[in-house]
């Protein structure tokens, strides 16, 4: 049950810095997830929280204490990584208590633990056997197990569920929240699989180029990005993003225009604001196919691709020079070389500055004040 905070942490290779100035704190009993892509320094980030890197900068506290100098054995913290590191020679049970027998734990205290966590794990049957002889779902519970038996402040995982197959990695992720909710301590879960993120945690931060774009609940993520690298991240497809103009029209409504878009928002401006280059952002799903004729705030074009999911279809459209995404069920009603016309909802669109990628919001507007746009 411990608290993780770091402060000003940085981490640098030669001249290149893999983690630059990053601060966090989680709360006791988190699912704190590290998302991004390959080579955003998420990693990196865990293995100096583990001890196994030390930070070029910065302080790492453990329940207020500062560990920055403990070496790994010292900090209380498990780690489990992807590639499972299980002693091949060694029995299941033997894997389980190496720790703890390192430890010189009592015999009866030792055999206590192995038994409980195999149960909780359901290992019981699959003591005697060695690593080769597990199934890759067997060893990834081996690995857990063996970092549960030592009891530890917290846990650190470093994408442990990347070698298994889909069906297998949905059905140990039930068992990951399972256990996050049974153990009742902190989770430090490191990944690039959005579906690990949005479904396991309670706060997750996004990372990008070694910095933290945004941290929050993985509501806040989705429904809020802060950026538009968290909105081209996240999501299957992704957030549509169209580089758009904001304007007025002739009743000083704003509204956003490109290639094939025109909507109208439901806001006014009190005086001609100028035309300002903005990133329109718009989830697939809340992109409906409509009649022709449709004269709401609409995108217009043509059907390039449709794909089957099985309850759902995801076509990609060309909206000018741009690809856009459309996610419904199926049958979602476009084909192939279809025009298309797909009805837009105002106050579901996102805006972000074209120039530095920051999420652009409305500052609140007292009556008869004209609408202002901050980043």
């Amino acid at each position: 049950m411990a608290t993780i905070q770091l402060q000003g942490v940085s981490r640098r290779f030669g001249e290149t810095a893999a983690v630059s100035d990053v601060s966090l704190e989680t709360d006791r009993n988190e699912f704190l997830v590290l998302l991004g892509p390959s080579g955003c320094g998420k990693t990196t980030l865990l293995r100096m929280i583990a001890g196994l890197l030390p930070p070029s900068e910065g302080r790492i506290l453990v329940d207020g204490k500062d560990v920055t100098a403990l070496p790994p054995r010292e900090r209380d913290l498990a780690m489990v990584f992807q590639n499972y590191a299980l002693y091949p020679h060694l029995t299941v049970d033997r894997n389980l208590g190496f720790g703890l027998s390192v430890r010189r734990i009592p015999k009866e205290e030792l055999r206590r633990r192995v038994n409980e966590v195999a149960e909780l794990l359901d290992l019981g049957p699959l003591l005697r056997r060695r690593p080769k002889e597990l199934s890759g779902g067997q060893r990834q519970r081996v690995a857990l197990g063996r970092a549960m038996v030592r009891d530890p402040k917290a846990f650190l995982m470093d994408e442990p569920l990347s070698n298994l197959d889909a069906k297998l990695r949905s059905s140990t992720r039930t068992r990951l929240i399972s256990l996050h909710r049974r153990l009742d301590t902190t989770f430090v879960y490191v990944t690039h699989d959005q579906i690990d993120a949005m479904t396991m945690a309670t706060k997750v931060a996004v990372l990008n180029g070694g910095r933290i774009e945004q941290l929050g609940t993985p509501v806040e993520i989705y429904d809020e990005p802060a950026s538009a690298f968290v909105a081209g991240f996240m999501g299957a497809p992704p957030m549509n993003l169209i580089p758009a103009e904001l304007g007025t029209d002739a009743d000083a409504r704003l509204v956003l225009r490109a290639p094939g878009v025109e909507i109208p928002l439901p806001r006014t401006a009190g005086r001609d604001p100028g035309v300002r280059e903005v990133l329109l952002g718009i989830r697939p799903e809340h992109l409906t196919p409509v009649a022709a004729d449709h004269t709401g705030p609409a995108l217009r074009g043509r059907v390039d691709i449709v794909e089957n999911l099985g309850s759902e279809e995801i076509a990609d459209c060309e909206i000018g020079d741009l690809r856009v995404s459309v996610r419904g069920a199926r049958p979602i009603g476009l084909n192939p070389g279809d025009t298309a016309t797909l009805a837009v909802r105002p106050d579901l669109v996102h805006l972000f500055s074209r120039q530095s990628g920051r999420r652009l919001e409305w500052l609140p507007e007292p009556e008869n004040a004209d609408s202002v746009l901050v980043s």
